[in-house]
């Protein structure tokens, strides 16, 4: 993968004050509830993860709203997943937005440590709209769709994937309807982001929670109640708060458990030797086709984070010339 530089000497200094992008877990526990606690969760600090997707995509504010907020929502699933298991999100919708792909992977890195990798795109870029938006409320470039949601499972036999039809067009409110309905799991999550008035990315970060079994309906719509008293995510983490307060204040007296934090970024497994050996396991008339008649350097692009590698004229020859006769196409 590429990374494409910020070019914004504004944008770096704000980023380079603000707490490290992180995900933390938690619990909340009442006194007579189920062992591990009632309800599940994790708080997203991803100011600096939607700020590199929208560098490498080249993204305007409303695209970035719509990818960004898949991104937190990919992320924040991600956390729930172990070893190398991923979850990806797929929205296709009638409005001009068409939808996005996204997907969050569990890792484990060198040093043993846990992280969430974030890569997607959006169906239409950029999306095709008459009049600038009049506010961050991304459901007029929706409209009616369906919401898929697969899970690849290391070892299992097949991904485990459901559908929904979308309710509001706001990824949150979907999700939580998603997994109502095909999982039949109380989900609630909470998705922002923030601009400055440059049109800047500020702030961006996500929190979601999930009721476990056995978890009591009282203490489930109190949790709820605290979710959605909490002030608007982006300004939040755009203003360098942290996570923790963030916790405090919505859950301080519901038996909040704080565990680990995993690292978190948007990564994507492309490279140049991937897209360079699908251009050499080609068909031979393709390969021909391209050396005689380019365009030179052949440019491939990956969908997911927008790296593009080149390949000059003279290695397609190359490659051309490493294929043995017998090589099948």
């Amino acid at each position: 993968m590429i990374h494409a530089p910020l070019n914004d000497p504004v944008l770096e200094d704000h980023l380079a004050a603000l707490p490290r992008d992180a995900l933390g877990l938690f619990t909340l526990s009442s006194p007579t509830g189920p062992r591990g606690g009632d309800l599940r969760g994790a708080v997203l600090n991803g100011t600096a993860l939607v700020a590199a997707m929208r560098a490498n995509h080249g993204l305007g504010i409303l695209e970035t709203l719509i990818l960004g907020q898949a991104y937190l929502a990919a992320a924040l699933m991600g956390s729930t997943m172990k070893g190398e298991d991923r979850v990806s999100l797929r929205l296709d919708c009638e409005g001009p937005a068409r939808g996005f792909s996204v997907e969050g992977r569990a890792r484990t890195n060198a040093e043993g440590i846990k992280r969430v990798d974030v890569r997607g795109y959006l169906l239409e870029d950029p999306i095709p709209i008459e009049v600038p938006p009049e506010s961050f409320d991304p459901s007029p470039y929706i409209g009616q769709g369906n919401l898929t949601v697969t899970r690849f499972i290391a070892g299992a036999p097949r991904p485990f994937s459901g559908a929904v039809k979308l309710v509001s067009g706001r990824l949150a409110e979907d999700l939580a309807h998603y997994y109502l309905a095909s999982e039949q799991t109380q989900t609630a999550f909470s998705l922002g982001l923030s601009f400055d008035k440059a049109g800047r990315l500020a702030g961006a970060g996500g929190l979601f929670l999930q009721a476990l079994p056995g978890a009591g309906e009282d203490f489930v719509s109190r949790a709820e109640a605290g979710l959605l008293g909490l002030p608007s995510l982006g300004p939040w983490f755009g203003a360098a708060k942290s996570s923790q307060d963030l916790l405090d204040l919505a859950f301080h007296d519901l038996g909040l458990t704080s565990f680990e934090s995993l690292e978190v970024g948007f990564a994507c497994d492309c490279s140049r030797e991937r897209f360079g050996a699908f251009i050499g396991n080609s068909s031979p008339e393709l390969l021909d086709d391209l050396v005689a008649k380019g365009p030179w350097p052949v440019v491939t692009t990956c969908h997911n984070c927008a790296s593009a590698y080149e390949f000059p004229r003279e290695e397609l020859e190359a490659m051309i010339a490493r294929r043995s006769p017998g090589t099948p196409s």
